[in-house]
């Protein structure tokens, strides 16, 4: 299941990730809100939390989030995932270069740092 993540920024989405997720969370929630930002602004910031509660993505799921980046290749700014998951943060900085704009994982504690990150 994801999550919007209130409060942020106009140009920032913010997710959290719990539980299994589908591809219908990603059409029927992350993909609706990235094109919401995109309506206003060139450029956005994707905030994904990946914590304790996540368990793990279907294939579903990992194609969703593969056309959620080549749908809009040239309109991302900063991406930061801030995960408790060591596999996900190995899976992201080994395919960072596979990642449209700029990637930064941080640690599960680091949620503000994240943040301010994605202000920056």
């Amino acid at each position: 299941m994801l999550e919007l993540i209130d409060n942020l920024p106009g140009d920032t989405v913010g997710v959290s990730a719990h539980g299994e997720l589908t591809a219908e969370d990603y059409r029927e929630v992350l993909a609706p809100a990235i094109e919401g930002a995109l309506s206003q602004h060139d450029k956005i910031n994707v905030l994904y939390e990946i914590g304790p509660t996540f368990e793990h993505f279907s294939a579903g799921a990992m194609l969703q989030d593969a056309l959620v980046g080549l749908r809009h290749p040239l309109s991302w700014h900063r991406i930061a995932i801030v995960t408790s998951h060591d596999w996900i943060s190995n899976t992201v900085q080994q395919a960072s270069a596979l990642i449209p704009g700029e990637v930064k994982v941080f640690e599960w504690a680091e949620q503000k740092d994240a943040l301010s990150w994605l202000a920056s």
